[in-house]
């Protein structure tokens, strides 16, 4: 006889006083045996049988040990499933969340009662249905909708997003889980954008697929951070180059972005961006962009980190000022020095023909 196979004898050691571990051995043997797709009627019956003993077992360990090995289940008993479900929460918790077999009725029953625990698990289940979402979004606690916001594998409505984003704007908590959601609508991240954290913001642009503008304001404002905190140039050297290491890593590192941080004045991001995108040295990257007489290697380092031509004008424009007016502004005054560099490279560039529309629109915001 197979160590998984079940006789009467199993059900008659359940009802007698054998210990909890051994119920407990007995608890994962017939769960494995019942979830055999080959057995009998018969065998069926017999082990939901020793089910109905085991949900009234005076030892909780056992009617949890029962509970968990229940959960990968599907289509019991209601009667078991019921005792289940209205124990308590170390034996429902875990069946709740993975029992597959739960309809929406008994899951909005069970999300209108008292417990959060309960309301937690089902929060988490996989496959939630988006009525689920919207009723848990509405009706339950901020710990509930919390659970459901980290749910990736729940569905929820992009309106309803934006519901529990406007509804929780100052629970830190839900904006965090908000922004690490895989997937989260521009529509919800602008609601959102203003009050997160420079890191919660430089998730955002590493991980979610953003609009050209709100990803570089949002970088911007990350740039800005890391300046303004660190006193010390080499620190600053050192965050700056994580930063753009991070934005390369994730494929973020586009040349418009690039383009934009020389227009603004913001020399390391560039010089470091440069390096990664064109895998040359810092210390050679800074001697060819200040050689005034070697144009062309400035031109051959751009065509290596796969700049777009037509923004070299802009480019050559913006080493120029910097090299004019670097000392003019005062180091600690980025803003300042980022404006009169596009001032700069406007009055220099009348026509705009290298400029985007886009560009000259986001420049001369930035002035404004």
């Amino acid at each position: 006889m197979s160590k998984n196979e079940l006789s009467m004898q199993d059900v008659t050691n359940l009802a007698q006083d054998v210990s909890s571990e051994s119920k407990s051995i007995i608890a994962r043997k017939v769960s494995l045996f019942y979830q055999d797709k080959n057995i009998s009627p018969q065998a069926i019956k017999l082990a939901e049988d020793i089910f109905r003993l085991m949900v009234h077992d005076a030892e909780v360990k056992v009617r949890e040990v029962l509970s968990d090995s229940l959960k990968h289940c599907s289509d019991l008993p209601e009667d078991i499933v019921s005792s289940i479900i209205n124990d308590r929460d170390s034996v429902a918790v875990p069946f709740l969340q993975y029992y597959e077999s739960l309809s929406n009725e008994d899951m909005l029953k069970i999300l209108s009662m008292p417990g959060i625990n309960r309301q937690k698990a089902i929060a988490k289940r996989s496959g939630l249905s988006a009525d689920i979402s919207d009723y848990i979004a509405d009706k339950c606690s901020g710990e509930v909708v919390g659970e459901l916001v980290s749910n990736n594998k729940a569905d929820i409505k992009e309106s309803t997003l934006n519901t529990i984003a406007v509804k929780y704007s100052e629970n830190d908590d839900i904006k965090q889980r908000l922004v690490y959601r895989s997937e989260l609508p521009v529509s919800v991240i602008e609601k959102i954008v203003d009050k997160l954290s420079y890191k919660l913001k430089t998730h955002l642009v590493l991980q979610h697929n953003l609009p050209k503008d709100l990803a570089s304001n949002l970088v911007d404002e990350v740039k800005e951070k890391i300046t303004l905190s660190i006193s010390e140039e080499y620190s600053s050297d050192n965050q700056i180059e994580e930063l753009v290491h991070q934005l390369y890593k994730a494929n973020r590192l586009t040349p418009g972005l690039v383009v934009r941080s020389i227009c603004l004045g913001d020399l390391k991001f560039f010089e470091y961006a440069l390096v990664y995108l064109s895998e040359t040295p810092i210390a050679e990257v800074r001697k060819i962009l200040f050689n005034n007489k070697a144009d062309f290697m400035i031109r051959n380092l751009l065509r290596k980190a796969f700049i777009p031509k037509n923004v070299f004008p802009a480019i050559f424009s913006a080493l120029k000022v910097i090299q004019e007016i670097r000392f003019d502004c005062a180091r600690s005054d980025r803003k300042a020095f980022g404006h009169k560099v596009i001032e700069r490279i406007l009055s220099f560039t009348q026509k705009n023909d290298e400029l985007s529309p886009d560009d000259i629109k986001y420049l001369v915001s930035k002035i404004n």
